[in-house]
């Protein structure tokens, strides 16, 4: 009788069982190597679009270009033969609920919650903008612009035209002429402008120190100015209005101030003009006008730059110690009561310039605190308590993130850090306004 066997796994072949063995841990390791991949794809999406979930900064809206995209359609540029800047009417302003731009050709009024336009306003034909300033705690943007009746070709009547537009709406509530525009002004002299605005004042500095109502240009005052001295800068607020004397010298430039002309800090009393005090600037030998450039960069506390230091005074007019400005970096300081707030940098190699921000002691001139933030600033604020910082830094594999970084004014600690998206590197005049970040004509919301 035949007997029927049954071949069990035992019996299979042992190279058969071997393959099994080997083709699973195969297909383990490729379906790992699979989902790694995708998930590192994935990671790196995000990353280069800066999309993280709840550490990101989204647009919240943006507004039209305004009067930049004008002068590029006209091809002008705001420059005479010899150099010369003819117009500098760029300016950013939040004035309560509106955020006011202005440009050459135009100034707009946007609504900071929406971006929406709501108003504009146009200077007459044949008439630019040539500076802004603005007030606005009475929500008044002053304009000096060109005199609409002159010829085209008389360029004596360049800048001559001071009005004063409501921030509400747009319209012009006042108007009055001012002599012509220095032609022979130097870079510096933008630095200190011939009309400037603050404590619900308009001063005018030329040939004397006088002040205006900001809203109905009425005059207040003409400032008594010790003899011998010629007002080089001034800047109004509540407190007192500041302002950088430059007295005596043994020849004077067409502007009215000499070379050799010693520089002093001053404050004068905003209802009646009166010198409240004057103090010359420098330690043991006095800081002179030289090549000009010095200026004002806040009235209250008063702060000057001289191009070497940040020199402040307290109220009754005693110099604190400078702090020194070589290694800063020029322009970007903010002010409170009692500290200067600015960014240095150095130069990296393949990399470019990486800055740091940086706090000092106004009362006595020492640093108080240093973030290396490794970083290029673009943005750098001050507003309500917070210092708001956007700078970009290289990361994995050497692409530019843009950052936005909440610091502590007190300590120099961050307290958020966020991402803009890929592509997104705001640079302009920034503020904050109901948890948007406004940075020239584009707004930001955390997400």
């Amino acid at each position: 009788m035949a007997t029927r066997t049954t071949r069990s796994n035992d019996d299979e072949p042992n190279g058969d069982a071997s393959a099994r063995r080997e083709r699973t841990p195969r297909f383990l390791i490729r379906g790992g190597a699979i989902v790694a991949l995708i998930c590192a794809v994935l990671v790196a999406s995000v990353f280069i679009a800066g999309r993280f979930p709840g550490d990101s900064m989204d647009i919240a809206w943006e507004a039209p270009a305004g009067g930049t995209v004008l002068d590029q359609v006209n091809g002008t540029q705001p420059y005479d033969s010899d150099g010369t800047l003819l117009y500098d009417g760029d300016g950013s302003w939040l004035a309560g609920d509106t955020l006011v731009r202005s440009r050459s050709y135009v100034a707009t009024g946007h609504d900071a919650g929406t971006g929406k336009q709501v108003w504009e306003y146009w200077p007459p034909r044949n008439s630019k903008i040539c500076a802004t300033k603005a007030d606005v705690d009475q929500s008044v943007m002053v304009v000096t612009r060109d005199d609409e009746n002159r010829p085209a070709s008389d360029e004596q009547q360049l800048c001559t035209t001071l009005a004063a537009v409501d921030m509400k709406n747009g319209r012009e509530i006042w108007r009055t002429s001012i002599p012509a525009l220095d032609r022979t002004r130097r870079f510096g002299d933008r630095e200190r402008a011939q009309v400037t605005a603050g404590g619900g004042l308009t001063v005018l500095t030329h040939q004397g120190l006088r002040a205006v109502d900001v809203r109905t240009g009425t005059p207040r005052w003409t400032a008594a100015v010790p003899p011998n001295c010629v007002p080089a800068h001034a800047l109004p607020a509540v407190r007192h209005v500041g302002a950088l004397l430059a007295c005596g010298g043994s020849k004077r430039e067409p502007n009215g101030i000499a070379k050799d002309a010693e520089l002093h800090a001053a404050a004068f009393d905003p209802a009646t003009g009166a010198l409240l005090w004057s103090t010359p600037m420098g330690d043991r030998q006095p800081v002179v006008w030289g090549q000009g450039g010095a200026h004002l960069v806040s009235a209250a506390p008063l702060v000057v730059d001289d191009n070497s230091a940040y020199r402040s005074f307290s109220r009754d007019g005693r110099p604190n110690p400078p702090i020194s400005s070589r290694s800063l970096s020029i322009g970007t300081v903010a002010v409170d009561d009692t500290r200067l707030y600015s960014i240095g940098g150095r130069y990296v190699k393949g990399v470019g310039t990486r800055h740091h921000a940086m706090a000092f002691d106004l009362a006595t001139g020492r640093q108080v605190w240093k973030n290396d933030l490794d970083t290029r600033i673009g943005v750098f604020h001050l507003q309500d308590g917070r210092l708001t910082v956007v700078g970009e830094r290289r990361d994995l594999l050497m692409i530019p993130a843009v950052r936005l970084y909440l610091l502590d004014p007190a300590t120099g600690e961050e307290r958020d850090v966020r991402r803009f998206h890929y592509g997104e590197d705001p640079v302009a005049e920034a503020f904050e306004y109901k948890g948007l970040l406004i940075v020239g004509g584009t707004a930001y919301k955390r997400s």
